[in-house]
């Protein structure tokens, strides 16, 4: 099922971006230049166009006061005017009249020098790239909208360009970067006081939630729903932002499983929006979201009937909705009202066709949802290979994430430090400034000369051993970030980048192991219980698997709800043994979270290293946790709380490579390698060597 509104939703969004984007400009210079002057009766009409956006009128409006404005209008007046009309023809899918018009008002901005003016320009680009569609060009023009923004004066103007540039970083899923300009933004929102400045708040505010909610964090999401509500309230806007604001709303109950309160809402806005045609984008979200909730709930009759409607009316408005979001959700429904065939090659197709124009995480769920119904059809190889590529787009963000909060300690451990250095160099001025004094008094008083030079080596003293003290602190900050940089923040395992620093060292010869384990069902967890209690569930997994490994093995936080046992110097024989051991430690008793009994259980993909190969090539650690990554993901399509290992090599690797990345069973049946497959409770089974597909 793919439910829109939260991931990416052009027009529907815009639509509240282009209300708030540009507003009434200071009538006087922020600073002294002529270019910061606009002409206050102009900038009011501009502002009234607005609210006729999207309309032939509006157009006209546009094109008569572009063609009223003289080398005597105001600079940034001009510039504003002239974007408008580009914007409005894009708006209006006439896109060549488009270009040809920003084209001549970024001749203007340029020749003025203005840097205000170039980066209204450049933001109108990027707004001009993405109403048609393309993504990527705009993602390229970045860099230029950004090039004059630490120039720019006008606080409309630095909201614009931030706004548009957070946009699209939300698009390209890259959350840090997205929310940094977001908060850019924010601040300079503080900084209008015009009509348009509690818009601009609310529009940010619901952007950020959306964002939020992406990241599956939903507590923080409602709480900027909830506060945009109370402000659109006291300020009598609900007519404005409430469709937007009770979307995303319905977006984060959906995501929370509270799907009776979603479908509510839903049902509301879909009576609110039915006769407003101006409306056509939100109410052909607000169809195919009941459609997917309706999917959720087993309901597959009424979501047939439902996004039927919607499909209907998308092929007819393709610029407001993507008709493919839609023919998704019906294929889903096809194949689980027993229209195996067609459903099954449309959701193939759309899947193929869909991974360059959607967002990482819209597509990373579109994946989830066809993994699903192979899955459902008892397609396992396919599913295997639909997984492991969700698994690389969610390591994607991932490691984003972790670059993002490497980034702030870094900048962190970067502040301290410059303050200590100032601190230094102000006591050594207050030194030499103590002793001139000294040497002028020596002359005349011998008695304070000796006071003063006592004092003056005490102070030496005092100042030897706060510098002592300083470097000390110094030294223990840099020992306790290289520390952090190699240790999981919540669950205090090691992380990724440390069993990669391990492994790269020179090694003596022995036998090592890699066991790979995810946590089964952990996304339902956080769904049904909230991420405090997903925290909670992964600190005990990660206590139990200290407890059940050695002092001398690896244990690796390796990223969202997997973990890593590096097993140094171990026995080959008994790893089927420590396999066992893991799946018994971690499924031996529920895990309390307040007064919830969580049942977990994980699954594991084990093998040794380095693991002889029948050409005596071993495999290197990359290509060895890159195998342990493929059986793990079949021991997961095969039912899950299971272990499986690989425990030998019958051909070349080279041979074989692509066969065990893409079909693993196959692989087996072939006897290509030989596979121990272990279960933990309560089927509490032995390893058996297997050469044939596990069911």
């Amino acid at each position: 099922m793919c439910h829109v509104l939260g991931d990416w939703m052009p027009r529907t969004l815009l639509s509240l971006f282009l209300l708030v984007f540009c507003g009434f400009g200071s009538t006087i210079a922020a600073a002294n230049s002529s270019q910061l002057l606009t002409d206050p009766v102009i900038e009011a009409q501009l502002d009234n166009v607005l609210t006729r956006a999207n309309t032939p009128e509006a157009l006209s409006e546009l094109q008569t006061l572009h063609h009223n404005l003289n080398t005597n209008t105001p600079l940034l007046t001009r510039v504003r005017a002239w974007n408008y009309l580009a914007i409005e023809y894009a708006r209006l899918r006439q896109f060549d009249a488009a270009w040809e018009e920003l084209k001549a008002v970024r001749q203007l901005a340029e020749q003025s020098e203005s840097a205000d003016a170039i980066a209204e320009t450049e933001a109108s680009a990027l707004l001009l790239y993405i109403l048609q569609g393309k993504t990527s060009a705009a993602l390229a023009h970045i860099n230029t909208a950004l090039l004059y923004i630490d120039q720019v004066q006008l606080p409309r103007i630095r909201y614009f360009v931030h706004s548009m540039v957070a946009f699209l970083y939300q698009h390209r899923s890259q959350f840090d970067q997205a929310l940094e300009h977001y908060i850019h933004a924010a601040d300079a929102i503080s900084a209008t006081q015009d009509s348009r400045t509690l818009l601009r708040l609310l529009s940010t505010k619901i952007q950020i939630a959306s964002l939020y909610g992406q990241q599956k964090h939903h507590e923080l999401a409602l709480e900027q729903l909830d506060d945009a509500e109370r402000i659109a309230l006291e300020h009598d806007l609900m007519d404005t932002f409430g469709a937007n604001l009770y979307l995303e709303r319905a977006y984060v109950e959906v995501a929370r499983q509270n799907y009776d309160v979603a479908l509510t809402l839903y049902q509301k806005l879909r009576e609110q929006l039915h006769d407003q045609p101006h409306h056509i984008g939100l109410y052909l979200t607000v169809l195919n979201n009941m459609g997917d909730v309706y999917i959720r709930t087993g309901s597959y009759d009424e979501a047939r009937k439902v996004l039927t409607e919607v499909y209907e009316l998308a092929q007819l408005n393709p610029e407001q909705f993507n008709p493919e979001v839609i023919l998704f959700n019906l294929s889903y429904v096809d194949i689980f009202l027993g229209n195996v065939e067609q459903g099954l090659a449309t959701m193939q197709q759309i899947v193929a066709e869909s991974e360059d124009k959607l967002p990482t995480v819209q597509y990373e769920s579109l994946l989830g949802e066809y993994a699903d119904a192979l899955i459902h059809l008892e397609h396992y190889p396919e599913a295997i290979a639909v997984l492991l590529k969700q698994r690389d787009l969610r390591e994607q963000v991932y490691r984003s994430e972790q670059q993002k909060n490497m980034a702030e300690l870094q900048n962190l451990y970067d502040s301290k430090d410059k303050a200590l250095q100032i601190e230094l160099l102000q006591q050594k001025n207050e030194l030499n400034l103590q002793l001139i004094e000294n040497e002028a008094q020596k002359r005349t008083i011998l008695k304070l000369m000796i006071a003063l030079a006592s004092f003056a080596i005490v102070l030496v003293i005092v100042l030897y051993r706060s510098v002592r003290r300083s470097n000390q602190k110094l030294k223990i900050m840099n020992s306790r970030l290289a520390e952090q940089s190699e240790r999981d923040p919540l669950t205090g395992l090691l992380n990724r980048r440390a069993l990669q620093h391990y492994l790269r060292q020179p090694a003596p010869q022995r036998q090592d192991a890699m066991l790979l384990l995810d946590v089964d069902h952990f996304k339902r967890i956080n769904d049904t219980l909230g991420h405090v209690a997903g925290d909670h569930v992964l600190i005990e997994v990660a206590r139990r698997l200290l407890h059940a490994s050695r002092d001398t093995d690896l244990v690796v936080r390796w990223g969202g709800e997997e973990f890593l046992i590096y097993l140094v110097n171990s026995d080959p024989s008994k790893l089927p043994v420590m396999a066992q051991r893991i799946l018994d430690t971690i499924a031996a008793t529920p895990i309390t979270v307040g007064n919830q009994h969580i049942h977990v259980t994980a699954t594991i993909g084990f093998i040794n290293y380095p693991l002889a190969t029948v050409d005596d090539q071993a495999l290197n650690w990359e290509q060895t946790l890159q195998l342990a990554d493929v059986v793990l993901y079949a021991a997961k399509v095969h039912g899950r709380n299971q272990a499986w290992g690989v425990m030998a090599l019958n051909q070349p690797f080279a041979d074989i490579q692509q066969l065990l990345e893409t079909d693993l069973p196959q692989a087996i049946e072939q006897d290509a390698l030989t596979v121990t497959v272990l279960h933990g409770p309560p089927q509490l089974t032995h390893g058996e060597k297997k050469n044939s597909k596990k069911g």
